[in-house]
């Protein structure tokens, strides 16, 4: 039997990402409704106290919360939990999509008159040279040592697909598969394994065009474009039968609309499982340090625009294919502050209130990780929660961003042919799309929120790493193809500018790599200035249709620096770290070699 209390939860984080913004506001209304009526049992809970890590860190306790509003404010890994499925929708004026039924295959007479189809795709690992959508491998590095450990696929988790369907890639339809744990030996996690689960998930909508079968373009369709994510989670594999595999159902509402919902029947709590199925979980563990990660995996189709996400020192291969797109990352872990906790709604202001009138006592908002509506929502909640994290958790996770989101960038990013850029950082909430060029003051601009504190009471310290394409860049600034010089500055909230600890500026392989770390929160703007000496010719470079080979952070290879620079070495016990500015200092706990 579903253990309702659990599903209700997370049927909030599914829906609200699985809609486009403009139907979030009356979904959370009808949302609340629902959930009232069906939460009617606790579920047992991991909560954050001594000796629970912070990957095992719960979004719900025992504790009576019936008088009270919640919130969670972590990275949105939904579409990673989503079983993969397809399924034939229709467009309903003024109201979310209605879901019809699930599809085996393109050509499913149940879906024959379907005008849309939706599927969730978890890709497998690859099995021949030739197969695409799937996981071509999982693999770390280790310090000082160029040399990759492969990992070894192991087991999938759930063992089956449970709604499986025929994948036409040749359609835009992927290949939909399970999550699978990858042995990368000798390389051993916090919990003592050397077990990693490696997902890829796509999600993505078609319409159908006669006899055939096309992606939607931007704007016509509430569910928008395909897009994926991809993500490594050190586990530990727990077999236990009151773990059961998630479930997705057509749940008929009682306004007569039917949603796409996930039943999650486990008696334990499923959030802390990176993967889970009958009777086993792939629990979370914490990534090493100075370890290095990655992942390779192919793509029926070109996957151009712009990436962002959770990983430190982000370098990335990006290759057009015969068959679609080959894309490699490989990175250090980092750790993202979870804001969470539940508060008498008197907590908040006059001007708050309408942001939390419509969350029902004893339930939580899911406000999400990226974008303007989650800053400004996390601002508001840090203050009653004292501008503190619940917990600090290592994660390496990236995404695309959809073309709808892509919209309203510049013109020489919206029409790169090629991965155009990427933006990584641990801040809890962030602005996924492409950083906004300021016209006023000729910078690329970008803004992330955090709270100020970790749960420990230490300042939390940021890091923010920007790629971009050179070519792309300088079509921004009208540049000429002569070098370029950069710099970056911290604004505060309150205008003033912030010192930081590290900033890297350099350009290599066609990419320009811009980094700062050690700045703090609780919602400054990161500026990236771009200049040019003026006696360069001014021309508008067109976006290379050709993708970069790597991106590969090179303090060393640093571009006309505005000051020179000199490199200090820093330690902390065994660990060591160079650092590379004008006047280099070490990140906090270092001390300077002598």
């Amino acid at each position: 039997m579903a253990n309702w209390g659990t599903w209700t939860r997370n049927q909030a984080i599914d829906l609200e990402d699985a809609f486009i913004n403009s139907y979030i506001w009356l979904m959370k209304r009808l949302l609340a409704a629902v959930l009232i009526s069906l939460i009617t049992v606790l579920t047992p809970s991991l909560t954050n106290a001594a000796g629970v890590i912070d990957e095992q860190y719960s979004a719900d306790n025992q504790t009576d919360n019936r008088n009270k509003i919640g919130v969670l404010f972590e990275e949105n890994v939904d579409t990673l939990r989503m079983p993969s499925m397809l399924f034939s929708y229709e467009l309903v004026s003024g109201a979310s999509p209605n879901v019809i039924s699930y599809c085996e295959g393109l050509n499913d007479p149940v879906c024959a008159n379907a005008e849309f189809l939706k599927y969730y795709a978890l890709m497998p690992p690859c099995e021949t040279p030739s197969e695409v959508d799937c996981i071509e491998s999982v693999y770390a590095v280790a310090p000082g040592s160029p040399a990759r450990i492969k990992g070894i696929y192991k087991e999938s988790i759930p063992e089956k697909v449970i709604n499986s369907y025929k994948a036409d890639p040749i359609n835009g339809l992927p290949q939909g598969s399970v999550s699978g744990v990858w042995e990368i030996p000798n390389v051993q996690h916090g919990g003592g394994s050397t077990n990693f689960v490696g997902i890829v998930s796509r999600v993505g909508s078609l319409k159908r065009s006669g006899t055939n079968w096309v992606a939607q373009p931007p704007g016509s369709d509430p569910w928008g474009n395909g897009d994926f994510r991809a993500s490594i989670y050190p586990v530990n594999v727990i077999r236990d039968s009151r773990y059961k595999a998630n479930i997705s159902r057509i749940i008929k509402q009682p306004n007569g609309a039917t949603w796409m919902g996930i039943d999650h029947p486990s008696q334990l709590p499923f959030d802390v499982c990176a993967a889970i199925g009958d009777g086993v979980c792939a629990l979370r563990q914490t990534f090493p340090e100075n370890i290095k990660f990655g992942m390779v995996f192919r793509f029926s189709r070109v996957i151009n625009g712009w990436l962002h996400g959770r990983i430190d020192s982000p370098e990335i291969d990006y290759e057009l294919t015969s068959y679609g797109t080959r894309v490699d990352m490989k990175g250090l872990s980092t750790r993202v502050p979870i804001v969470a906790g539940w508060v008498d709604p008197s907590s908040f202001t006059a001007q708050e209130k309408p942001r939390i009138d419509w969350i029902p006592m004893g339930v939580k908002d899911y406000p999400g990780a990226s974008g303007d509506y989650s800053m400004q929502v996390l601002n508001m909640w840090s203050r009653v929660l004292k501008d503190t994290a619940a917990a600090n958790p290592t994660q390496w996770i990236f995404y695309n961003l959809s073309e709808r989101d892509i919209e309203a960038s510049s013109s020489c990013i919206k029409n790169s042919k090629t991965l155009a850029g990427f933006v990584t950082t641990n801040s809890t909430t962030y602005t996924a799309t492409p950083p906004i060029y300021n016209e006023q003051t000729g910078t690329l601009d970008y803004k992330v929120a955090s709270p100020h504190f970790l749960a420990d009471g230490k300042v939390f310290q940021g890091k923010y790493n920007l790629y971009i394409d050179s070519k792309v860049a300088r079509c921004i600034y009208k540049f000429s193809n002569a070098p370029i010089s950069a710099s970056v500055s911290i604004t505060s909230s309150d205008g003033g500018q912030q010192s930081v600890a590290t900033t890297v500026v350099s350009e290599k392989n066609g990419w320009l790599n811009l980094s700062a770390a050690g700045f703090t929160f609780s919602s400054p703007t990161l500026k990236v200035k771009l200049t040019q000496d003026a006696s360069a010719v001014a021309v508008t470079p067109t976006p290379s249709a050709t993708p970069s080979a790597s991106a590969e952070p090179a303090p060393q290879a640093s571009i006309a620096p505005v000051a020179k620079k000199s490199t200090i070495t820093c330690i902390k016990g065994k660990l060591t770290k160079k650092v590379t500015a004008a006047s280099p200092k070490c990140p906090t706990g270092y001390k300077k070699k002598a």
